[in-house]
């Protein structure tokens, strides 16, 4: 393995992260498993300013934290935005802060195209949310807010979580509805990328090349969008029952969803590069690790609440990783990799071979610039035409 080619599927031209070519096997897996403990450490050290917002959950939980602020917090408009809206319009600046970070550390890993890169950025992201978000102000809230009675009984750490579950479903809610509300709104204003763009025009872009790209208004995004949904869909399958209220939220955010990115799929966005749909496995992977933290969490819940027919959900998360294995085995790999029923069919157009030469020189050995394939220019042109005229 060491001393041979690794032979993969060529990524198409504007896929290839050409930096990462070079780099010999053995130095890509000592590379990745130093991300590994990178994306580890920075869960657990996340831990902390997670656990330090889920105490903002409750007015009672900030008076224990900061008793001098009771005199202004017992105030109606006061409570009303620390208990609603403050931990969760916190807790999503401390999230917007990783996206960019977890990409770089996927790149660093030598994944050598952009597609993978997404890809493991968002598997990153996802583990992250769900442990610091949806496991971290779970239990973190519970125990703050019971840390006199654990003193005095640690071994009733259990009832306390079962207890304390129903209880944070308020911060949940919360949470959902500020992100279709708030997320969707900014979504469909395209108003944090118009400031972006003016402070670029203002102050970094000199030449009218730069301010087209400025202006450019990029792929969808999928490396946070993603693990986003997947986190909303964790926590309305997992408080489903605990808390059924929180099914209409989920509904409203995913109909809205529906709505809004995909106008904005087909009418704003421009793709960077096409997958062919390898996205599909992840998000479906995904979905299923949402449906077995769910089945964990209710076989914790009713057992804490001592409900007779608890040991017939053993079964189900069992299940649930067989369903998962036998997907991954049968169908995955019809993603990953070219079927030979398509590879042999017969082409419609013969390519221009010399285009596709050209297009796989890595961009520094290039001598003359190269015009986009043909397949994209309708995107660019629309593109090229929205700057001209805004500009």
């Amino acid at each position: 393995m060491l001393d041979t080619w690794t032979v993969i599927e060529a990524p198409e031209p504007r896929q290839v992260i050409w930096s990462n070519l070079k780099m010999k096997f053995y130095y890509r897996q000592i590379r990745r498993y130093m991300v590994y403990v990178v994306v580890a450490l920075t869960i657990f050290f996340y831990m902390f300013p997670i656990g330090f917002i889920s105490a903002f959950t409750t007015v009672k939980n900030l008076e224990k934290l900061l008793p001098f602020m009771k005199p202004i917090v017992h105030q109606q408009v006061v409570k009303t935005i620390l208990e609603a809206y403050l931990p969760n319009i916190a807790l999503i600046v401390f999230l917007a802060l990783l996206p960019n970070f977890l990409m770089i550390l996927s790149k660093a890993e030598g994944i050598p195209s952009e597609s993978h890169a997404v890809r493991a950025a968002s598997g990153k992201y996802f583990c992250f949310t769900v442990l610091n978000v949806f496991i971290g102000v779970t239990v973190g809230g519970t125990l703050f807010s019971a840390s006199e009675t654990l003193e005095k009984d640690p071994n009733s750490i259990a009832n306390m979580l079962g207890v304390g579950l129903p209880r944070n479903a308020t911060f949940f809610l919360t949470f959902v509805a500020l992100k279709f509300f708030v997320g969707y709104g900014l979504e469909l204003s395209r108003l944090v990328p118009l400031i972006i763009y003016y402070l670029k025009r203002k102050f970094l872009c000199k030449t009218e090349a730069e301010f087209k790209e400025a202006w450019a208004p990029g792929d969808l995004g999928y490396a946070t969008r993603v693990p986003n949904d997947m986190l909303i869909i964790t926590i309305v399958i997992c408080y489903s029952v605990i808390t059924p209220i929180i099914i209409p939220f989920g509904m409203a955010y995913f109909s809205l969803g529906w709505l809004i990115v995909r106008n904005q799929a087909l009418k704003v966005y421009v793709p960077s590069y096409e997958s062919y749909g390898r996205m599909w496995p992840h998000m479906h992977s995904r979905i299923l690790a949402a449906l077995i933290v769910y089945q964990i969490t209710m076989l914790g819940y009713f057992g804490v609440k001592i409900f007779p027919f608890t040991p017939l959900l053993i079964p189900l998360p069992v299940l649930s990783l067989v369903f998962a294995f036998v997907c991954s085995k049968k169908f995955y790999k019809s993603f990953r990799y070219t079927p030979l029923e398509v590879a042999c069919l017969e082409l419609k157009e013969m390519p221009n071979m010399e285009t596709i030469f050209r297009e796989y020189i890595p961009p520094c050995l290039r001598s003359d610039k190269f015009e986009i394939d043909e397949h994209f220019e309708d995107a660019r042109s629309s593109q090229d035409f929205r700057t001209i005229s805004f500009v």
